[in-house]
């Protein structure tokens, strides 16, 4: 693997981490790898229509009290792209209920590949 490869496969497992952390309710797993500035930007919320934006402790709250996640997702990645220090994504996920698709944007700093931004559009699945 040359180093282009390697520095795609280390953002590509930072997403799986925050993905996870995610999918088992594990805000100490999301403290590991989210920016300290991190902030999740959705349109809509639980029937809710507009956009949200949320904090990091937000989000890891809504985690934690299980408004968020808890459920096993597939993940697809339809795109990595690197530049310098910075590297975005567009993953698709789905769960038994929900369609994903985000655009997350991957930051290193000091070493560490950490998510700083989570774009997420969420569709209920067809019944």
């Amino acid at each position: 693997m040359n180093t282009q490869e390697q520095t795609i496969e280390a953002v590509k497992n930072t997403i799986r981490e925050f993905l996870k952390g995610g999918d088992t309710n594990d805000p100490a797993l999301l403290e590991k790898v989210l920016h300290a500035d991190y902030q999740n930007v959705q349109d809509g919320f639980f029937g809710d229509t507009g956009i949200f934006t949320f904090s990091k402790a937000e989000y890891k709250h809504l985690v934690e009290t299980k408004r968020f996640g808890g459920s096993p997702r597939t993940v697809d990645f339809a795109s990595v792209e690197v530049f310098g220090n910075l590297a975005t994504a567009k993953v698709y996920l789905e769960s038994a209920v929900l369609r994903f698709t985000s655009y997350i944007v991957v930051v290193q700093e000091g070493g560490r590949w950490l998510i700083r931004n989570n774009f997420p559009s969420i569709v209920p699945k067809a019944a």
